[in-house]
């Protein structure tokens, strides 16, 4: 019944969120460490063809929506990357180039849904 009514207008953001055994950080916050937590990868359905692919995306915004009780939804707001901007080495080193922005009309993301790029 909680999600039916909707969130608390009320919404708690974060520069950094601990989830999924991961820790991640805005675009903003890595501009300020040593380490780059921002950049994450996740699975979605291309409409087009139906079949399952990798995304990727930087985080530049990370916000916790209270539906109530216990019950907090961690979403992230990400810079899409296009898939040219995705290069796998044979190592397997994944490399994005930061520059190549697209997917501009879909960048909200549940926040479980993703892991990191290492």
């Amino acid at each position: 019944m909680r999600l039916a009514s909707g969130p608390s207008s009320q919404i708690t953001s974060w520069h950094g969120y601990d989830i999924n055994g991961y820790r991640f950080h805005t675009k903003e916050k890595d501009r300020k460490s040593a380490t780059q937590n921002s950049v994450v990868r996740y699975e979605g359905i291309d409409e087009a063809t139906r079949e399952t692919k990798t995304y990727y995306g930087q985080v530049e915004e990370i916000w916790e929506l209270d539906y109530g009780g216990e019950l907090q939804i961690p979403i992230f707001w990400c810079q899409r990357f296009k898939p040219k901007a995705i290069v796998v080495d044979e190592y397997g080193l994944t490399t994005v180039e930061l520059q190549s922005v697209g997917y501009k009309d879909d960048q909200w993301v549940l926040a479980n849904n993703v892991a990191q790029v290492a």
